[in-house]
Parts: C-alpha cells; structure tokens; sequence
C-alpha cells in the first residue's frame, strides 16, 4: 500500500512494548504506530519506552522534578536548582 500510494502506513494492535514499538519501525514495516492500549493503561507510556530504549524526550519544566532516580537524564534539556 505504501508503495504504490505513497502514504504513511500505521500498525496497530497489541504492541505493548518499547522493544516491540521501536522492531516495527527500525524494520521499515511501519512509519507510526498506534500504541493505545498500552498508553490507556499508562498514561505516561512514551516516557518509559524512552528511558528503556535510553533516548530522551522534551518535556515542560514542570515535570523535571518527576524523573525518577532510576532513570537519570529522560528528560532532554531539564537542569535543577536555582531559577
């Protein structure tokens, strides 16, 4: 389909990991994918496929004190301290 139209092709269903998220698309078998299952169930699902798969994202200041211990440097460009 991607071929001969041209357009963006998403896969759906069941993909509830990072490492399943990221196989579908390093491969070429999808450009997107549709993940909602998994972020109904955890809301903040893009943020721990991120620090699972060790990249990191853009996030409000607001949430920089969120970050867990266990998971240092997630959100890209956060700095703590004084303002």
């Amino acid at each position: 389909m991607r071929e001969a139209t041209g357009i963006r092709t998403i896969a759906v269903g069941l993909i509830t990991t990072p490492d399943e998220a990221d196989r579908v698309i390093r491969s070429g078998d999808a450009d997107l994918i549709a993940i909602a299952r998994a972020v109904l169930w955890d809301p903040r699902w893009p943020w721990h496929a991120a620090a699972e798969l060790g990249a990191t994202i853009k996030a409000p200041p607001q949430y920089w004190r969120c970050e867990p211990r266990s998971t240092k440097r997630v959100f890209d460009g956060a700095s703590f301290g004084q303002r």
